[in-house]
């Protein structure tokens, strides 16, 4: 299924309609209620044949959220503006992934890292990790089990990472999928320029490195903030770890 442009929340409404639910563990309550949470964690289940949070504990002692009252949007709600897009876009080509390999998606894990708004209205990072839970008898994943962590020693807190680990899987292909054509976006030459913005090397030690004038340099920065629309460093490197380039 092609996300075509939707949100998370409009993804997901759509990816439901595709599903006829099968099976059911029953004993999956049980055994989340068991299951050991600390101060700076919670659990949630997302059943996809319902497009809903169907289980969540730790919500209240971490972030201060009541359980009962927490949905699935309203969750999503929490993800800071700035990452939410991309929050989504890494979660649609996951849950396409899996869906596209039924056989093998049984010990797919996702990694991913946000900000998430707890109910004092402060942006926390945090690690979100989700593996499959629930499958029907052809291997099609009917649920998913996501763990959130508290990251905030993390200092890069504006930037959203992920790791994707799933039987065969093509991580050029799965990266297009999340980021579209901007991972093309800059020349060769460009990306040499952007690693070495990354740095912090002036406009004379990359012309060094590079072996080309400083002039050249210049021009190469020049292009690269026009084709970004970025007027510094420190926001075209956001721009850059947004969108693939990094």
């Amino acid at each position: 299924m092609d996300t075509g442009g939707l949100s998370i929340l409009e993804f997901l409404e759509e990816f439901a309609k595709n599903y006829t639910r099968i099976s059911f563990r029953n004993d999956y309550l049980e055994m989340l209620l068991d299951l050991n949470v600390s101060q700076t964690e919670c659990i949630y289940v997302i059943d996809f044949s319902k497009n809903k949070m169907t289980f969540a504990k730790g919500f209240e002692s971490f972030l201060g959220y009541d359980e009962q009252k927490l949905t699935l949007e309203t969750y999503l709600q929490h993800i800071h503006p700035d990452d939410i897009d991309l929050v989504g876009r890494i979660g649609a080509a996951t849950i396409n992934h899996s869906h596209k390999n039924p056989s093998n998606n049984k010990d797919n894990v996702l990694y991913i890292s946000f900000r998430l708004r707890n109910s004092n209205g402060d942006f926390l990072k945090v690690l979100s990790q989700s593996s499959v839970f629930e499958t029907d008898q052809k291997g099609n994943m009917m649920s998913a089990l996501v763990k959130v962590s508290d990251l905030s020693f993390i200092e890069d807190g504006e930037v959203v990472r992920y790791k994707f680990v799933a039987k065969n899987l093509d991580e050029e292909v799965f990266k297009r999928e999340v980021f579209g054509d901007k991972i093309d976006l800059f020349t060769e030459r460009e990306l040499e320029i952007i690693k070495e913005i990354e740095k912090g090397s002036t406009n004379l030690e990359m012309a060094d490195t590079l072996e080309i004038s400083k002039h050249t340099v210049a021009t190469h920065r020049k292009k690269i903030m026009k084709k970004s629309g970025c007027s510094s460093a420190g926001e075209l490197l956001k721009f850059c770890r947004r969108n693939g380039v990094l």
